[in-house]
Order: structure tokens, then sequence, then C-alpha cells
């Protein structure tokens, strides 16, 4: 049996809506994604031998290694037409474009990106909400170079991976603009259906299909519980006992509406705030100039604009995180 291989990539940016992205994409019947979210494969030569930051073993542990195990992610493709997977930090480590315009010469990349610093925090709350993250905000900023250094995953490096000209720019130059789709986060969560309707066309299945964009998926936030969060967000046997009571899609709704409430937002200080808004500024201003579009919706947000709770809420007063 001939090897199925992807023929697009969902390549980041990490905290940027990335895993409703995922999710939606799955829900169409002319796409496959596999289960597992973040194989990382093409960005393995980049990785150190090891990542070090507290709870970084899932990164050393759980990525795809091989090309034979990379390949058997897509066993399961029948005859759907567009076949990819999501893999975060393929946006920010610097060899992974060419590699993958090299191993698949006509994949398809999508991009989604979110104002930097609220990208910033969110994944700072991520790793508070995963209870790795113990410093606060200022002094996690501080350290960045540091952890860098002693090889935490990317994840740790908050104000890094939001400079995202240099990143955008690798695929332009691998792969040609033409097959490149940058689609903006804040674009995302005010008209989910639009940003998908535009993903699906750039894939070239069916763009009339309408997705349930209600799941918002990877919420960050602090737990009000830390037991309580582990419980609902952990496998065990209670779980297990009811789970042939609940079809799945009701148990993955009621799963992610019992997280996003035990987890409470938090709003960034307002000089932080604009101490990243000054850092970013030149850098969204080479990203404009290489998208060929002004990203305003970045320059009027404010620490007051950051919601805490999900890494995409579709209202239109939104809360992210």
């Amino acid at each position: 049996m001939k090897s199925v291989k992807p023929n697009f990539l969902l390549v980041g940016a990490a905290k940027s809506g990335t895993s409703s992205m995922d999710r939606y994409l799955s829900m169409h019947p002319e796409i496959y994604i596999p289960q597992k979210k973040e194989a990382h494969f093409f960005a393995i030569p980049d990785f150190p031998q090891r990542f070090t930051g507290p709870g970084d073993e899932g990164m050393n542990e759980y990525t795809i290694r091989t090309w034979d195990a990379y390949l058997k992610l897509f066993d399961a493709v029948q005859t759907e037409k567009a076949r990819g997977e999501s893999s975060v930090f393929y946006l920010y480590y610097p060899g992974t474009a060419g590699r993958i315009a090299n191993t698949l010469p006509d994949a398809k990349i999508i991009i989604l990106l979110r104002n930097p610093v609220h990208r910033a925090y969110s994944a700072y709350m991520h790793l508070i909400r995963d209870g790795r993250e113990t410093l606060p905000f200022a002094e996690a900023l501080q350290a960045e170079d540091t952890r860098k250094a002693q090889n935490y995953e990317p994840m740790w490096l908050y104000r890094e991976l939001g400079l995202y000209s240099e990143q955008v720019n690798r695929y332009f130059t691998a792969l040609g603009r033409d097959r490149v789709h940058v689609a903006i986060f804040e674009e995302f969560i005010r008209n989910p259906q639009q940003t998908m309707q535009d993903v699906f066309r750039f894939l070239g299945v069916d763009d009339k299909v309408q997705v349930d964009v209600s799941l918002h998926m990877n919420e960050s936030g602090i737990p009000k519980s830390r037991k309580l969060y582990s419980f609902i967000s952990q496998p065990n046997f209670l779980k297990e006992w009811i789970k042939p009571l609940f079809p799945a899609k009701l148990r993955e709704r009621l799963g992610l509406r019992a997280k996003a409430m035990v987890l409470r937002k938090e709003t960034m200080d307002p000089a932080l705030s604009q101490e990243l808004q000054t850092f970013y500024a030149a850098d969204i201003a080479r990203l404009e100039e290489l998208l060929e579009r002004r990203l305003d919706v970045w320059r009027q947000a404010t620490s007051r604009d950051y919601p805490t709770a999900s890494d995409a809420d579709h209202s239109e007063n939104y809360t992210v995180g």
C-alpha cells in the first residue's frame, strides 16, 4: 500500500487559535487531519538534544522523530482531497520551511498570526494554567534569554515567538507566496466562518461547507481550583465510566465548557503591554510590508482588550487566552 503524504500544514503561531482551526479543519468532509496535533517532525533537526524546562517532557517524548512514524499519521486517509497536520513551532524554527519545501514540494502552508503582545501573554497564561510557570510575567520576560540558553521549549519564549516578519518571510521564500495563506487571529475570532471559508478555498475544497465554530479549544487562564481543573482535563476512572452515556460531540462540548468555568481571567499589566507594543512596533511594520496590508487591529488593542479565557472565543466582545 502506497503511503499518503500531507499536502498542507498549519504551522502556527502558537497561542493564535491554531487548536480551534485544527478542529474546524477536521470537520470538513474533504479534509483529513490526524488526531495527533504537534507532531513537529519537520522541526526535529533544529531541536536541542533535550528540552529542559518544567513540563517539557512532552516535547521530548511525543514528537514524531522518523519519516515512517510521520507517514503513519495519514494511514487512515481515504478519499480526502486535503491532508494535513498542525505543529505550531514549524513557524519558529528557521530550518523548517526549507525542509518542508524539499520533502513536500506541492504542500500548502497556513499561518495564523495574533497580536504579538496578546500572544505572549496567552503563552504565559498557558504555562501558568498547566502549573509550569511560577514567575510573574515581568520576571518571566526577563528570564527568557536564560531559559532559551538552557534549552526550554519555544513556548517559554514569550517575546521572541511574536517576531513574525522573518518567520513568515522564510515560508514565502522557500515555498512561494501563492502556497502560503496568512490569516489574522483577531479576524478569525470575529468572523470564523469567513476565515474558514477562505482557508477551504485556499486548500481547494468545498468552501460552502459550514463547520461548528462554537467549540473553543485550548483555553488559557489561572485555575480557580487546580485539583478540579486537573480532574476535568486529565483522564480518570469516573470520566471513563460515564463516557458511554454521552455522545462524543456532547462530551467534547461539555468538557470544554467545564474547563472554561474553572479558569479565571487576568488582565496584563498596562505598563508591560506598552513595553511589548513598543518592542514589536518595528517588526509589525516589516510584517505589514511583507503581507502588503495594514494590521490596524493590532495597534488599536490595549491590555484591557486582552481576554484570557479562550484560545478562540467567537463572541462579539471576545475573551481569548
